[in-house]
């Protein structure tokens, strides 16, 4: 079965489900440029730096260890997720931005918006790990976030 999610009016939190039951949460705060959130266990804590925000330090819950990190290029809507040293390239598949892809050279997650109005969407093939999943629906906020501000 796979994932659904689905965030809150403003956008600071998304909830993430499997069927009728919510299995993941991620929390972010537009003002501090940071986030945390759960999903099958892994906890995760975000933190951006760098002029304009193009880096994002992947954290353990209490923000002691970095895990990996995430790395932004606004000017294509594209990012690299680097998480217990794999390489992920998250990138939108469609000019909409209405579906985009994690993926490595042997596997690839896709998560599509299902909703006009609302960001809620669906996971396809949750081949990758669940902190990837957070960390790409974390860039997503991120990046609509930037673009909302430019």
């Amino acid at each position: 079965m796979s994932l659904f999610w689905k965030s809150n009016i403003s956008g600071t939190e998304c909830r993430i489900f499997r069927g009728k039951l919510i299995v993941g949460l991620l929390k972010t705060n537009f003002w501090k440029s940071t986030g945390y959130g759960e999903l099958n266990g892994y906890l995760l804590r975000f933190k951006n730096e760098g002029l304009l925000n193009t880096v994002t330090k992947i954290l353990d819950i209490d923000g002691a260890k970095v895990l990996g990190e995430i790395k932004y290029n606004l000017w294509n809507g594209s990012a690299t997720i680097t998480y217990e040293d794999e390489l992920y390239n998250w990138k939108y598949e469609s000019w909409t931005r209405r579906k985009w892809v994690v993926k490595t050279a042997e596997e690839a997650t896709e998560f599509t918006l299902t909703s006009f109005w609302k960001d809620e969407g669906t996971v396809d093939n949750e081949s990758v790990s669940p902190a990837v999943i957070l960390a790409a629906l974390y860039v997503s906020s991120h990046l609509r976030t930037i673009m909302s501000a430019a």
